[in-house]
């Protein structure tokens, strides 16, 4: 295993320092907080201890002979998972010549995790079907915490190991102030459409905003027949574009609305001519955000092949639809991973408005680890 250290005056630079020069597989060993003399003085730096290896089956290997460590140099989050597992009063706090704080328990006997128990975890993430770099790095921050660590939290550990790679974004819009325009693009099939129904229906029904949609998805077999009914029913008003250069004028007798949708046809992530053709009638529009669907019964490849071919669209943030048909559900960890996207909306059925979920990492995490949705 190749073992590194990088310093830099966050943990997110640290971190992207790392990822530059060891790749998206390496993994952080231990993180601590150290004095550095700067330009402006002596000043407080992250330090993490990185490693990558060619194998899972290395880390397992480690873990079965490992031995405790002499200390642990943790990360905030984890700081934040010990007070919550274990509780403040169990812990002392400890200052080295470099400032670096260190946190351990006051002496007790406790049942600490087993390799068979860790097993156990590793076996579901993979069962899950999380990458491997994911699943390294909450092996190597169990062994390096493992003092922290036993049978009855470390299910809690994982989710919240897990919930801290996740990046999620919130939905947000003020009534009656600057119009916003929100374009959802993706492949077919993944349920854009229905997506915007139900994004629309809370928009009006629960913000009381003064909402507009736009199709332009005149190609798929009654995909404007579907709109329509739901526009008519739920008293929200909708418009067709059957051409790009229609774009702006629709946009225009939309000027009353606050928040206008628009519908885009599905178009498969191969098929560049479509897409450039769906980019067209978005680029005449000033899109406040885009968003991508992805299905959760996809696999990781394909997941991963499709932010990366509606990239050009430069998307904000990821919907992740069908949840209630996934099998698995590491493909959504593994993709926002990948992507570097946030999350914003999880969709678990046909109903609207109810079956849409607003995207938070605890949920995902948990659902990663459970293989249940709750």
């Amino acid at each position: 295993m190749k073992v590194k250290k990088f310093v830099a005056p966050t943990l997110k630079d640290a971190t992207a320092l790392m990822k530059k020069e060891l790749g998206n597989d390496a993994f952080i060993l231990s993180t601590r907080v150290v004095n550095k003399r700067t330009d402006l003085g002596i000043q407080k730096h992250f330090e993490i201890t990185s490693g990558i290896e060619e194998e899972l089956d290395m880390v397992l290997a480690e873990v079965e002979n490992r031995q405790s460590p002499r200390e642990s140099s943790l990360s905030d989050e984890l700081m934040k998972l010990q007070k919550q597992v274990i509780g403040n009063q169990n812990y002392r706090r400890n200052k080295t010549q470099d400032d670096t704080i260190i946190i351990a328990p006051k002496s007790r006997n406790r049942a600490k995790i087993n390799s068979e128990q860790l097993k156990e975890y590793v076996d579901k993430l993979i069962y899950q079907e999380v990458s491997k770099p994911i699943i390294k790095t909450v092996v190597n921050q169990i062994k390096k915490s493992e003092e922290f660590i036993d049978p009855s939290n470390v299910e809690d550990y994982v989710i919240t190991s897990l919930s801290s790679l996740i990046p999620t974004t919130n939905f947000e819009i003020k009534k009656r102030g600057k119009q916003k325009i929100v374009a959802i693009v993706g492949p077919t099939g993944v349920g854009k459409t229905t997506c915007i129904a139900k994004l629309a229906a809370i928009s009006k029904i629960l913000n009381n905003l003064k909402i507009g949609i736009i199709s332009i998805d005149t190609y798929r077999l009654g995909a404007i027949d579907q709109l329509r009914i739901f526009s008519e029913v739920s008293n929200i008003d909708m418009l067709v574009a059957y051409e790009p250069n229609e774009m702006p004028s629709l946009i225009k007798k939309f000027s009353d609305k606050d928040l206008i949708f628009i519908d885009t046809a599905g178009r498969g992530q191969k098929n560049v001519k479509e897409l450039e053709k769906t980019k067209e009638f978005l680029d005449i529009v000033k899109l406040d955000e885009t968003y991508l669907a992805l299905s959760a019964t996809s696999s990781t490849k394909h997941l991963i092949d499709v932010t990366k071919k509606f990239d050009f669209f430069n998307y904000s943030a990821l919907v992740v639809t069908k949840i209630d048909e996934g099998v698995v559900f590491g493909n959504i960890l593994n993709v926002a991973v990948t992507s570097k996207k946030p999350l914003i909306y999880l969709t678990n059925g046909q109903v609207i408005p109810d079956d849409i979920i607003a995207a938070d990492s605890d949920f995902v995490a948990k659902m990663v680890v459970t293989g249940e949705i709750s």
